[in-house]
């Protein structure tokens, strides 16, 4: 099986500080892991644009490749607007090159931009050559990572019902759909009935997986202080986050209890918040520079108005830091519902004090809460299901597939060549036994239909690098 996946760099200059990305390279390390014959292509920006080492992605295995390209819009006015929309003439063009100009294929896009769904299937259909009345060669999937829910990116002036209706529709509309959060899920079913026939959105619903946002909890040490020292404020300036009252209950902190701030940030810090006595700041922060302030901090607060099963929370909780948690709706497709250190956001300084005066009991309801989370963000269980909605997929195409002329020219030159070939000498011997004495993909014969021919005979792709090879298997 072959797999494409485009994930969406919402922060186009710093591909790890995606959310998206991070969890489809989770997806692969574990896929790889399930299947030793998996190929995997990631379209991503080139590394020297999107800041990031090609072994991030797991480039640097012999079944993964890295198929570069600027996306839409890069560097033009606005381009953070773009970020979700493909695709560019360069993307479709290197795509090509990585795959079907050298009989490479794909089985299933895994995709998570909002737009330009369409214009990459029929790329994708001409590129393998399909012909009408043949199984559709490529399922595309959805990726809904972040729906464009009101309750979401209320500030941005360019998103509006028309915006969140369309994304719905296209979502819907393709081949399947995969969510990160239940509350995407939720949200797609209420605001897609509005102006969808209800059964068809019911229909794609039950269909859809839920991916959730897995984490390797592993990776972190749940090591627990005697006593709070240090709170440690992660992530993004965005107002969404309130630093405002974040920093508020920093203060309090300090004040009534001594304990002092850490601060990390892949964006500036405010100079009213770094230069504060008390604080540690470390603006765009490195990697190692986070993963020190993971073990320096006691304390995290959550004060979001929204996300989308965030992750940085989640890996300080899981690195020995007591969290409290603003009751938002997202958050409890993380955590348990009658978590104790979660409250409205006028509440959130009490309960931080609460949780510094009953450490004990802080930690262990803290702990408590990671449990959960490690169940429901768990790697394993995120890339089975995954994975087998793709093979799932596949198996359906093979079996939908009807053998004709083409498949019986296939059969008998497999009798010639043996239980090994590459998809180019295939092609190349097929014309000894054509009609014309021309390779059978110079004809009325679409590259899919060789792919279906060999599975169906048992055959199966090694997942090797350019030039597909099929071994037989049965």
């Amino acid at each position: 099986m072959r797999v494409l996946i485009v994930p969406e760099l919402y922060r186009p200059d710093d591909a790890t500080a995606n959310g998206t990305l991070n969890d489809a390279t989770v997806w692969v390390e574990e896929w790889l892991d399930i299947d030793p014959n998996l190929h995997v292509y990631w379209l991503l920006s080139p590394p020297e644009v999107a800041n990031y080492d090609p072994e991030y992605v797991l480039a640097d295995r012999e079944r993964v490749t890295l198929v570069e390209a600027e996306p839409f819009m890069h560097g033009r006015r606005h381009q953070n607007a773009f970020t979700e929309s493909g695709y560019s003439e360069e993307q479709l063009e290197a795509l090509a090159e990585a795959t079907y100009d050298r009989l490479g294929y794909v089985d299933v896009v895994i995709d998570q931009l909002r737009r330009g769904r369409a214009d990459l299937a029929k790329w994708l259909f001409a590129l393998d050559g399909h012909r009408v009345g043949h199984p559709w060669p490529v399922d595309i999937v959805t990726n809904v990572h972040d729906l464009q829910l009101p309750f979401k990116y209320a500030g941005t002036g360019w998103r509006d019902e028309f915006q969140r209706r369309t994304e719905i529709a296209d979502a819907v509309l393709s081949d399947g759909m995969w969510f990160k959060a239940g509350v995407d899920w939720e949200g797609l079913r209420d605001h897609g009935h509005e102006f969808l026939q209800e059964s068809v959105v019911d229909s794609a619903l039950d269909d859809a997986v839920q991916t959730g946002s897995p984490i390797d909890f592993s990776q972190f040490e749940a090591e627990y202080a005697d006593e709070p020292e240090y709170l440690h404020i992660a992530g993004s300036i965005w107002d969404k986050k309130q630093v405002g009252t974040v920093m508020g209950i920093a203060e309090l902190l300090h004040d009534r209890f001594g304990i002092r701030t850490v601060m990390t940030s892949m964006s500036k810090i405010p100079a009213e918040f770094a230069d504060l006595p008390w604080v540690e700041a470390y603006p765009k922060a490195s990697r190692r520079e986070f993963e020190a302030a993971l073990a320096m901090g006691d304390l995290c607060i959550s004060a979001t108005e929204y996300e989308t099963l965030a992750r940085t929370w989640f890996e300080q909780a899981g690195s020995g830091q007591v969290l409290i948690a603003r009751n938002q709706p997202w958050i409890y497709d993380a955590i348990p519902r009658d978590y104790e250190l979660a409250g409205t956001i006028e509440e959130l300084p009490d309960l931080a004090v609460w949780a510094v005066e009953n450490w004990d009991e802080a930690v262990a309801e803290s702990e408590r809460m990671l449990d959960y989370a490690k169940e429901i963000r768990d790697p394993e269980r995120s890339g089975r299901r995954t994975y087998d909605d793709m093979a799932d997929r596949v198996t359906a195409k093979v079996e939908a597939y009807a053998p004709d002329e083409n498949d019986a020219v296939v059969g008998e030159t497999l009798e010639r060549v043996g239980e090994s070939v590459a998809l180019d000498d295939l092609n190349r011997e097929t014309a000894a036994l054509t009609d014309d004495g021309e390779p059978i993909l110079d004809g009325a014969c679409a590259l899919s239909e060789l792919v279906f021919a060999l599975r169906r005979r048992g055959y199966a792709d090694t997942g090797a690098p350019g030039t597909p090879v099929f071994e037989k298997r049965e």
